[in-house]
């Protein structure tokens, strides 16, 4: 053999010995065709070949380094090459889901992965990295479903060429999805009653359930939680003016900053929930301005429009204390400075919300490239989660990240703490020399408080409400410098005092909204809690030695009696009386509890006078007690509890994928994905949730990844529900295209 070629020779199974060392394993050696290149596993976005991409060595990570989590689906790409000189077409492959024994060896769990779109692809010498990455017909690619997503679990690739059996290529990758987290939301509806952008009155009902859920399915599809959330409902919010103003510097108009101060009011009649996140959905006809939502930082409130999805995990960040991604932004608006520049991308001095990596979501089965895509947290578009945000969101206190395993499972982080013995089993509650890296968030209890919340212009303070109730104590927003409130005794001398808090609110935008404003826009909502001693005649606001505000307590506390409720078809009426000293004004307010007042919910807040109708279905079905509270903007009297045993009603079900009027691919798979909850707030099983797909029942569950028929037009799916005795249901339509075929509709 002549040197060169021997040479050549050693050359290239040096290359396949290296490629083997790398687990990117190819098995025909004799004939050097086919390699398998690696397997990138993704929920939202994932680090796969960052070298290939990312300039600077700080953005990149090794692939798969992203945290998968527990029961939300995952979507497995698989990428090939031809070593040779020719490309080779026909590729398929299959992959293959095992667990581990209770001995700790790998063994078939008997499932097999739904290959998505395409069905085969062609192996490429030398691929372009941005057109393999960005294009899934360019990848074999694989759908873990939610139900599959959990506890540890090995996959085995398998590669091969149609027709011939001599090229194939195989390969392992193990997947931990440990981590559980989940999107616990109190939502708060808000009816609108005003004028419309002609001045004429309008009259718009409250957002339901199922508006909350379908909403939120952006904001499930991109975060890193479980695909079914936990939604619950609290008062019922009266909007009378239009959320109209401009944009000033990030900040939320005077509309939405008067919105958000109530909104904070409402939440502290609520409980004041430290272990959920707070968002009120307004109706979609509602007239606004520039902003499309707005919310305020660091466990404030957001508000957004029905179907607005990406306005719901905007304000969410924002809720979190996310600050605005730097793109397209108004003038003022100082960004997150953190906010890092992912070349080749973007540079150090022109930042645009780049997402680092490439982007994927399950449902839509679309590819977001970070040349394109942008940050959700910028006013640029599309919108998706970048790595800077995605990776805090993990083992994020307030999305209640739980370690969870199956029997054999090592628990996560196990390996990097401990090594012998092995645990063959996850205890519950989790110690926490199990999972050093998982911090929970403890509820704490509700205390006796005084609530002050208003707002603040520049130096000038507006107290909009003074609550003295029992509620939790966790406070929101940031200090404001040397700025407290303080209680007063009959002497004037101090009984307690509290930092006063500033809860900036920032708006989401997707307007092409400018900085030019209509006066100016207030600094934000404020808020204190101070403990309740039971006593104390006045109340001040002080910022160094200036009183801001003050107010002196009324000579008695509101008195609240002959309180009565009456269930009536779908309405609840509650009607009682109250007596005032010195003709004071007064706040009323309703609250229930469905746990015989072991917690408290808002049920009607801002009442004018002393009767209230509410709807029954504000209300989880079952024994639940009401009470009254009045405030004369000092004390807060509280009624004793009425009982009352609201009926059951059917679940209410929601379709948060496919969407109405979306579209998706022709005889490939489709993810039908709902959700279904029992009118006493119960989770409803799998058996119990029932889909159809264009007339044929096609599974149970919360989701469902079926074949699409192979015509394009339109689709029908329906979400059936049942708790045992009722039923209900919703349908969902939808387009197919890219099948080839001839168009037929839906029957």
């Amino acid at each position: 053999m002549p040197g060169s070629l021997r040479s050549d020779v050693a050359t290239l199974i040096g290359a396949i010995g290296r490629w083997n060392d790398e687990r990117r394993v190819q098995v025909d050696v004799r004939r050097v065709r086919l390699l398998l290149d690696g397997v990138e596993v993704t929920q939202a976005i994932q680090y796969r070949h960052a070298a290939d991409h990312l300039s600077d060595p700080a953005d990149r990570g090794p692939d798969n380094s992203v945290g998968l989590v527990a029961d939300k689906p995952a979507y497995v790409r698989v990428y090939v090459r031809s070593v040779g000189a020719a490309d080779i077409l026909g590729v398929t492959g299959s992959v293959i889901v095992q667990r581990p024994s209770s001995y700790g060896f790998w063994q078939d769990s008997g499932a097999v992965l739904t290959q998505a779109f395409p069905p085969q692809v062609t192996a490429y010498t030398t691929p372009s990295y941005a057109t393999e990455r960005g294009n899934l017909s360019q990848s074999l690619n694989f759908l873990i479903p939610a139900k599959l997503m959990h506890g540890h679990m090995r996959l085995v690739v398998r590669v091969g060429v149609i027709g011939d059996a001599s090229a194939a290529a195989e390969t392992e990758i193990e997947v931990r999805a440990g981590l559980m987290q989940t999107l616990h939301l109190r939502g708060i509806p808000v009816e609108y009653q005003g004028i419309d952008a002609k001045f004429n009155d309008i009259s718009l009902p409250s957002p339901t359930l199922r508006d909350f859920q379908t909403t939120a399915a952006t904001t499930l599809n991109m975060w890193p939680v479980s695909q079914t959330p936990d939604i619950g409902l609290t008062a019922v919010y009266i909007q009378n003016v239009p959320l109209t103003g401009a944009i000033i510097n990030g900040q939320c108009p005077k509309s939405w900053n008067d919105l958000l101060g109530s909104l904070s009011v409402v939440k502290i009649m609520d409980g004041n929930r430290a272990d959920r996140l707070y968002y009120a959905l307004l109706p979609a006809a509602i007239p606004i301005g520039r902003a499309s939502g707005c919310g305020g930082g660091g466990s404030g409130v957001g508000a957004g429009r029905v179907g607005d999805g990406p306005a719901m995990a905007h304000e969410l960040g924002h809720v979190l204390g996310f600050l605005h991604a730097p793109c397209g932004l108004v003038v003022g608006d100082p960004n997150d400075p953190a906010y890092p520049a992912y070349e080749p991308y973007d540079t150090v001095g022109a930042r645009t919300a780049t997402l680092g990596e490439y982007g994927l979501d399950t449902s839509a089965q679309a590819v977001y490239p970070p040349w394109l895509a942008k940050d959700f947290m910028s006013y640029c578009g599309p919108p998706w989660i970048s790595l800077y945000h995605y990776l805090p969101l993990l083992e994020h206190p307030r999305l209640d990240p739980r370690l969870v395993a199956e029997p054999g499972d090592r628990p996560p982080y196990f390996d990097e703490v401990h090594f012998d013995p092995v645990p063959r089993h996850l205890p519950d509650p989790v110690p926490r020399w199990l999972g050093p890296r998982v911090s929970l968030l403890t509820e704490p209890e509700a205390e006796p408080l005084i609530v002050v919340s208003g707002l603040i212009e520049h130096d000038r303070v507006e107290v909009r409400s003074v609550l003295r109730l029992q509620t939790g104590p966790t406070p929101a927003g940031s200090r404001l410098a040397g700025v407290v409130a303080e209680l007063l005794d009959e002497s004037g001398a101090v009984l307690e005092r509290a930092a006063v808090r500033r809860v900036t609110t920032y708006a989401s935008c997707g307007c092409g909204a400018i900085g030019e404003g209509e006066g100016d826009v207030p600094s934000g909502i404020i808020q204190a809690l101070l403990r309740d001693p039971g006593r104390g005649v006045a109340l001040r606001i002080m910022r160094d030695d200036e009183e801001l505000w003050s107010r002196r307590a009324p000579s008695e506390p509101p008195v609240v009696d002959e309180v009565s409720v009456a269930l009536e078809e779908d309405q609840v009426l509650v009607r009682w009386r109250v007596e005032l000293a010195d003709d004071q004004a007064a706040e009323r307010f309703l609250r229930w509890s469905a746990d015989n007042g072991a917690s408290w919910q808002a049920l009607a807040t801002f009442l004018a006078n002393d009767e209230a109708t509410v709807a029954v279905d504000s209300m989880t079905s079952g024994p639940a007690l009401i009470q009254v509270m009045v405030s004369d903007g000092f004390y807060t009297t509280v009624s004793g509890p009425v009982r009352l045993e609201v009926p059951p009603r059917p679940p209410q079900v929601a379709i948060l994928s496919p969407t109405d009027g979306g579209v998706s691919r022709a005889g490939a798979p489709v993810r039908l994905w709902g959700a279904a909850t029992a009118s006493d707030g119960r989770r409803l099983p799998d058996e119990a949730i029932e889909w159809e797909l264009d007339g044929e029942e096609v599974g149970t569950g919360p989701e469902v990844w079926t074949e699409l028929g192979a015509w394009e037009g339109e689709h029908r799916c329906r979400l059936r529900a049942s708790d045992g005795d009722r039923r209900a249901e919703a349908t969902m339509t939808f387009v197919a295209t890219g099948s080839g075929g001839r168009p037929r509709r839906a029957s």
